[in-house]
């Protein structure tokens, strides 16, 4: 029988999966905006109605995102469904 994990032990595990979601998300963002060559962060915080600072502090793991500033950076990105967007995941993390 496996033993049973600490408190610290899992809060340390979800801390460390919310980091690898974060940075995941991250790098998506940024690798989408980088393949629209014309796409500057201005641009794209315009585009999805959010400060210049806040997608500048996602795409560089400083703050995290909600899923409604997700959904609307994906359609300024030209996704329909998030779920498309998150399944272009290179790390297979989301």
């Amino acid at each position: 029988m496996a033993t049973p994990k600490s408190k610290v032990e899992i809060d340390y595990t979800v801390r460390e999966r919310e980091l690898l979601v974060r940075r995941a998300i991250s790098d998506l963002i940024r690798t989408q905006r980088k393949r629209r060559s014309v796409l500057t962060q201005e641009r794209l915080a315009d585009l999805s109605e959010i400060s210049f600072e806040h997608l500048n502090h996602i795409e560089n793991y400083k703050s995290g995102v909600s899923v409604e500033v997700l959904e609307r950076i994906a359609r300024a990105l030209g996704f329909v469904r998030l779920s498309e967007f998150l399944a272009l995941d290179e790390h297979k993390i989301l």
